[in-house]
């Protein structure tokens, strides 16, 4: 059976004397792993699409449960991050997040647009790296089931106030009025990280981005995105490993 799909290489590995395996995340069948015969030699038409972050439209032959790539046309190589190795480091991470966030066919269009989206404003630079980190952080976990209850204080009802006990595990949230200190794994955020974070959560894609704060509420935010998200993922991240020992926050 052939299949017609748009998907992004999340990950290519060597493999046999000429041949790569492709995880691909698509925009129907989820993480797909195929087979791409020859793409390791120079002049295949398949060695351009078979590396980490090619976007384009892949036509694959599936046997039983096992796919092949038949042919792939590419429409973005992010060449730009490719040339960069904090944002390569970055985009690195943001691919193994959804081979583990992505199940195998499952349509995955809002998570594929999600990565897209974020490796437009990672290459061009439009926000700083750790911003969009987090912003991909908890918004992937909310596309998978896992979304935080960021609406209000789970006391009071209240989302203005100065600053919030955040729970790792359960996602909610608390004031500092009505708990003046936080429990074991509760996070404090400044109203400023908190509002970042809810915009995250709830916003329209087409408004995901269109915020900033300051350096110290971004601090905040990416240490409170960041272990949520590894805490429900509960898997070791070898690329978010080495992110954390090249980058300064």
């Amino acid at each position: 059976m052939q299949i017609k799909t748009k998907g992004i290489v999340l990950k290519a590995q060597d493999y046999n004397e000429n041949d790569k395996l492709l995880m691909i995340l698509t925009e129907d069948k989820g993480v797909i792993y195929a087979y791409a015969s020859g793409a390791r030699r120079m002049k295949s038409t398949l060695s351009t699409v078979s590396s980490m972050l090619c976007y384009g439209e892949f036509v694959l032959f599936k046997n039983r449960d096992k796919y092949t790539v038949d042919s792939a046309e590419s429409e973005r190589l992010f060449y730009g991050i490719r040339n960069d190795l904090d944002s390569l480091s970055y985009a690195s991470y943001f691919c193994e997040l959804c081979l583990q966030a992505a199940n195998p066919e499952e349509e995955a269009k809002d998570i594929l647009r999600l990565l897209l989206n974020t490796l437009h404003m990672l290459e061009n630079k439009k926000a700083h790296p750790a911003l969009l980190k987090a912003i991909f952080e908890l918004r992937l976990m909310s596309l998978i089931g896992y979304a935080p209850d960021l609406i209000a204080c789970g006391e009071c009802g209240e989302f203005e106030k100065p600053a919030y006990w955040f729970n790792i595990e359960s996602g909610s949230v608390i004031c500092t009025d009505c708990r003046p200190n936080g429990a074991n794994g509760e996070i404090l955020l400044s109203k400023a990280a908190f509002l970042a974070a809810r915009h995250i959560v709830y916003a329209p894609m087409e408004q995901l981005f269109s915020f900033r704060i300051g350096e110290n509420a971004l601090i905040e935010l990416s240490n409170a995105a960041e272990r949520y998200s590894v805490s429900h993922i509960d898997k070791r991240l070898p690329t978010l490993e080495f992110l954390n020992s090249i980058r300064s926050f």
